[in-house]
């Protein structure tokens, strides 16, 4: 969102700011002219006619006077009342004037009739590389007044800023809720099969000897000591046993071998066994671990 903020500042507002602003060498104006189309066959040869449309968004690059070539269309802007006004006109070659200052020969974007101007210093803005329709009208409505300019900013602060950070307090909100459901299984929303399949696969684990059961957010947690073997709920009408372990696949992807599903009664001794196969594969050393290590008494010497 503040780099979606930034590009929209650039484009919009930063030369409505301060029209000699640039970044990596690169400024935009507003085209306001009504320009006609001239067709090529009304070009005399040598000369250059560019047509951009009212109410485009004009790009140009930064340039130094004497880098301009013949031909080149050019943007650069005088104060009138102070007002900046921003003109674009094709170049067509400079001299030196009477009294010392530079004339530089310019004609319109759609004329080849040759004007001269004195262009101050540093007003110049840059030679033109595009233009992008209707966005300088977007533009120009935006930054008709100071007042306008910046609540707009801030009203676009404010959604672009304020929509994700409301988001995220919301999900720490939820998150802090938890589940609905009281802790564990919540026996009284299963029907009798999955009931059955609960009770059973339960009486499973807590016959095993090496599993301790705890409730969790409308699961039962299954640990081997501390650590947590499995996750015992029902989803979407099933029963499931969710083994706590990535297994790994060859082509990276998600591995759900561990997900047991136990759509039906007849289905219990095949997740058992696969519960089984999976515990002596990974897990089987972990009901060791933990434990207090009792330490052998040291020999007493016999007294002489």
């Amino acid at each position: 969102m503040a780099i979606l903020y930034a590009a929209i500042f650039i484009v919009f507002y930063m030369n409505a700011i301060d029209i000699t602003a640039s970044l990596f060498g690169v400024r935009f104006y507003d085209f306001g002219e009504d320009v006609v189309k001239v067709d090529d066959y009304d070009i005399d040869e040598g000369d250059v006619m560019l047509y951009i449309e009212k109410g485009s968004k004009v790009i140009v690059k930064v340039t130094e006077f004497d880098d301009l070539e013949e031909n080149d269309a050019i943007a650069f802007y005088y104060n009138d009342e102070g007002s900046d006004v921003i003109v674009t006109k094709i170049f067509k070659g400079k001299e030196l004037g009477f009294d010392g200052e530079m004339v530089y020969y310019v004609h319109d974007l759609d004329s080849a009739e040759i004007d001269a101007v004195n262009i101050a210093s540093g007003h110049l803005l840059g030679v033109y590389v595009a233009s992008v329709p209707v966005l300088g009208t977007i533009s120009t409505y935006l930054t008709d007044s100071a007042a306008l300019m910046y609540g707009s900013l801030a009203v676009l602060a404010l959604i672009m800023f304020g929509i994700p950070i409301a988001v995220f307090v919301l999900r720490i909100k939820k998150r802090r809720i938890g589940s609905p459901f009281p802790e564990g299984v919540n026996i009284n929303k299963l029907n009798t099969e999955n009931l059955y399949i609960y009770e059973t696969m339960r009486k499973f684990f807590e016959e095993a000897g090496v599993f301790t059961l705890d409730k969790g957010y409308d699961c039962d947690l299954i640990y081997i000591n501390k650590r947590l073997f499995a996750i015992l709920h029902c989803t979407n009408g099933h029963m499931y046993v969710n083994i706590n372990k990535n297994f790994q696949r060859y082509d990276g992807k998600i591995d759900r071998a561990g997900y047991i599903c136990i759509p039906h009664a007849s289905s219990i001794p095949t997740a058992q066994k696969r519960v089984n196969s999976i515990y002596n594969a990974y897990f089987s050393n972990f009901k060791y671990i933990d434990r207090p290590v009792k330490r052998p008494a040291k020999p007493q010497q016999k007294k002489r």
